[in-house]
């Protein structure tokens, strides 16, 4: 199975490959950036009352984890959370 990587991030595909097969942590919180990802787009495609509310709220995780996400690489794999 091939790991997802948005297309904005694919200039550093190689580094979150490396990361998510050596880091749990880096795993499990991409996992999630993953989950929260795919549950925008479907808010995003939803036209219940409730979807501008739900849209909103899964795009702020997702930015949030993504900024988590870089800032891990940046940090490197040795260096403490």
């Amino acid at each position: 199975m091939a790991l997802t990587i948005p297309d904005h991030l694919s200039a550093i595909r190689s580094y979150i490959e490396k990361r998510y097969k050596t880091d749990e942590t880096f795993r499990d919180i991409y996992n999630d950036y993953l989950a929260y990802l795919d549950a925008h787009r479907f808010w995003s495609h939803n036209s219940t009352d409730v979807a501008p509310v739900r849209r909103r709220e899964y795009a702020e995780l997702v930015s949030e984890l993504e900024a988590e996400l870089i800032q891990m690489l940046k940090r490197g794999p040795d260096e403490a959370s």
